[in-house]
Parts: C-alpha cells; structure tokens; sequence
C-alpha cells in the first residue's frame, strides 16, 4: 500500500458497502463523490459526503446522541478515521463494525421496489376489475396513488428536516 493510501469504506446508495484503499487526499474524495465534501464525525469514524446533497437519495441513516434523533445522509459515502484534522485507515475492528452498522442504517431500496411493484399490482388488478365494470376514472386513480406516494415520502422527509432545524436552532 502506498504511503498515502488508506483504507476505508465507500457505499453507494442502494449498494453493498465495500472496502477500498484510496488515496488520502481531499481532491480524491471530492472526485469520488462528484463534489466539494463534508465530513460528518459519528463516534469513532468520520462519514464523508458530498457537500451538496439535498437532491440525492438518501444512503444511510444515522442517530446521534441528542434525544436520540439522527439524520439521513444523502448520496454516496466515504467512512474513515480522522485524527488530528487528518483522514486515516480503519482499523479492522473498525471497519468489521462499519460494515455491521452499514447494514442495519442503509436504506434498503430493494424492499421498496417490492413494495412498490406490489402496490402497482394492486392498482393494475383495480384498474382491470373498474373497467370491466365501466368505471372511466380508474386511469386517474392509478396516476393519484403514484403522487400520493412521492407526496408522503416528501412529507416525511420535510417533516424530519423540521424536526432537525428545530434542534439545531434550540442547540443555539
């Protein structure tokens, strides 16, 4: 391994973590993630993301300490250790509970697909039982589910960053 390569670990959203060594340098993590980065410290690791993230699909979910109320993180993430201002290798120990941590705070898409194609499913079979009865507005009910759907999850996540702003502004 080259002097100024470390270990860490880098996931895609939607994919499984994987073990890399890359070179320690802030320039490689911002080509890696497709931008200026920030580094979010979580108990002995350091999560890197992408700096700009608001439009991307959340990866991971993470609890900090106070009232034990956590974040989504967006877009694909670097973990390493840092010390000193400075990004160094996992340990194994370290990267043996990443991995673990990584599997139970992931957001699981493949589930949610499933979700989604049952409940598409669903409609379809609605859609076919309506109009053999004659019923013309079963195309608009489909199209209304679809909305309602991306409707929740923006509810839900703009809820969540209300929660957040709130803190953050009563930590203040």
């Amino acid at each position: 391994m080259n002097n100024n390569d470390i270990v860490v670990i880098y996931q895609e959203v939607g994919k499984e973590p994987k073990i890399q060594k890359i070179k320690n340098d802030i320039c490689e993590f911002e080509n890696i993630l497709g931008g200026k980065v920030d580094v979010i410290p979580y108990e002995d690791i350091s999560v890197i993301c992408k700096a700009d993230r608001k439009n991307l699909k959340p990866n991971i979910y993470i609890n900090s300490k106070f009232l034990s109320i956590g974040e989504s993180i967006r877009g694909n993430i670097i973990i390493s250790c840092q010390s000193n201002n400075a990004f160094k290798s996992l340990t194994k120990k370290q990267a043996i509970k990443c991995l673990e941590f990584l599997k139970r705070s992931s957001f699981n898409y493949d589930n949610f697909d499933a979700i989604k194609r049952y409940k598409t499913n669903k409609v379809k079979k609605q859609f076919i039982a309506e109009k053999t009865i004659g019923d013309d507005d079963a195309t608009s009910t489909t199209n209304n589910l679809s909305q309602n759907n991306a409707e929740t999850l923006q509810m839900i996540l703009a809820i969540q960053n209300a929660i957040l702003q709130f803190i953050k502004n009563s930590e203040n």
